[in-house]
């Protein structure tokens, strides 16, 4: 008896553990839309499959208990033991595509605080420059997240190497300016200064 209670609280919480990663890594790559931030999805993902996942063993466990099982916990853990390794290897199919698209959400704070920076070496004086700087931002994330060598951008450590050694951001910047100004909406004065060396 005491044997098995070790042995199901030892399992439970390696459940817990790997379950709510599963899911939230699944709602991550699977579920997630574009207006739901990274950390909410994380743990709307996570807490779901908890959630779900505690109801599919309490009724096994039930059902075990009602068909005459000595230990009826046994078959809910293994159940659930199933279910989670299902959802893990369904979320590890878009796992790199999760890793980028938190790598690109988490560079809009260097990338504001970098350009503002360089606005004030330079002496560029924009209104309301870290929510210009958030706009165009918010305008290059999509491409950004599908730019065939981002990989190669994850691999670089510093702010000054991904957006002043590393043309591509404020190239993606430059165009979707160019863009924007074509359609009526151009950017303040001296922004482009901020994007070219």
């Amino acid at each position: 008896m005491k044997r098995n209670l070790i042995r199901n609280i030892s399992w439970i919480a390696l459940l817990a553990v790997w379950s709510f990663l599963a899911g939230a890594y699944f709602h991550l790559g699977w579920v997630r839309d574009a207006t739901m931030n990274y950390f909410m999805s994380f743990y709307i993902g996570g807490f779901g499959v908890w959630i779900v996942f505690t109801g599919v063993g309490l009724i096994v466990h039930r059902f075990a208990k009602n068909s005459g099982s000595k230990d009826p916990v046994k078959p809910s853990l293994v159940v659930v033991s199933f279910f989670t390794v299902c959802f893990l290897l369904i979320a590890w199919i878009k796992y790199d595509e999760v890793v980028k698209d938190k790598f690109v959400e988490d560079m809009e704070d260097d990338f504001i605080m970098y350009y503002k920076t360089k606005a004030a070496i330079n002496g560029v004086q924009i209104r309301e420059l870290a929510w210009e700087l958030e706009g165009i931002y918010a305008s290059i994330q999509y491409d950004l997240k599908r730019y065939p060598k981002l990989d190669q951008l994850m691999e670089l450590k510093s702010a000054d190497a991904l957006f002043d050694k590393n043309h591509t951001i404020a190239n993606m910047c430059l165009e979707k300016m160019e863009l924007n100004a074509e359609i009526g909406y151009p950017s303040p004065a001296g922004m482009e200064k901020l994007f070219t060396k």
